[in-house]
């Protein structure tokens, strides 16, 4: 009798290896699981805070040059919808209706232009952000460096 207990002692001991084997995979699949849903939770926050980053800094930039966002959004919108109309009305007209179309077509380059000034303001703006932000930090670098200097200067005289 105590021959058939150990054979199955032994039998069970060289199962052994593969049941660890079996339950180190399985583990090491539910972290892969985890470390991927902790991966796709931090791509969204940061996709979130880019997104109000960018929000932010648009509308910063648009105040700064004196354009109010909402009114370059509607006058966007309302660009696009007139160069919708004007291609309908481009495709149904014939030939001899094109004259008429001239004026249109005089005031949607009229509003592309103010539309281009807006866009190169806020370039401007941009490169005037840039440049005043750069200045800022080179003052506070360089009045760091100059208190650095006398707490070295202070020490050195007591």
């Amino acid at each position: 009798m105590p021959h058939q207990h150990t054979d199955e002692i032994s039998s069970r001991l060289r199962q052994l290896p593969g049941q660890l084997l079996l339950a180190l995979l399985n583990g090491t699949a539910i972290l892969v699981i985890a470390a991927a849903l902790l991966a796709l939770a931090a791509t969204a926050k940061v996709t979130h805070l880019a997104e109000n980053v960018a929000a932010t800094m648009t509308d910063a930039a648009l105040s700064r040059v004196d354009v109010k966002p909402r009114r370059v959004i509607a006058k966007t919108d309302n660009l696009a919808s007139e160069i919708q109309s004007l291609r309908v009305a481009l495709q149904e007209e014939k030939a001899e209706r094109h004259a008429e179309l001239g004026p249109a077509i005089r005031q949607m380059k009229e509003k592309l232009a103010g539309l281009e000034r807006a866009i190169q303001n806020l370039s401007d703006a941009r490169s005037r952000l840039v440049d005043e932000a750069a200045a800022r930090l080179w003052l506070s670098l360089g009045e760091a460096l100059q208190d650095f200097g006398s707490c070295k200067l202070d020490a050195a005289q007591q």
